[in-house]
């Protein structure tokens, strides 16, 4: 039986977090985008659910599974390590340097230019939350091995 350690709940609390992450956007790439492309108001529906994702819950798990992702890298050793890395580049970096950004310039693109960010922002914003999805995912199955 494995021995209850403080160590071993951070573990996997960090592990915890990471895994809300992979499920947060796995549903963005596998629903939550393809529904909102087929909108007419799928921008300002966008706007507002990253308005609304920015609450302390949301920021806890997203800044705590960066630092998980850092932590398996540096004081783990083979499987472990590429997860945390890949997780820390794959969906921390990304999130960022690419995915707020655009939200960024969704946000604060004026009403009359919205449509036409909006287009490339859905291509732009989706492939890197591939990126994000098949990075967690692939950490993942690298912490359970």
């Amino acid at each position: 039986m494995h021995e209850l350690t403080l160590l071993s709940v951070v573990e996997a609390l960090l592990q915890l977090s990471m895994i809300i992450m992979v499920g947060l956007y796995f549903i963005f790439s596998n629903t939550v985008m393809r529904v909102l492309s087929k909108r007419k108001d799928g921008a300002a529906i966008m706007i507002d659910i990253n308005a609304k994702i920015l609450n302390p819950m949301f920021l806890i798990c997203f800044v705590l599974s960066g630092v998980a992702g850092l932590y398996f890298f540096v004081f783990h050793s083979s499987y472990q390590s590429i997860a945390g890395l890949l997780f820390f580049i794959g969906t921390t970096l990304v999130t960022i340097v690419f995915n707020v950004p655009l939200n960024n310039l969704l946000r604060d693109t004026p009403q009359a230019g919205v449509a036409r960010v909006w287009e490339s922002y859905l291509k732009r914003w989706v492939s890197w939350n591939h990126v994000r999805t098949t990075s967690a995912v692939c950490a993942g199955l690298l912490l359970s091995l």
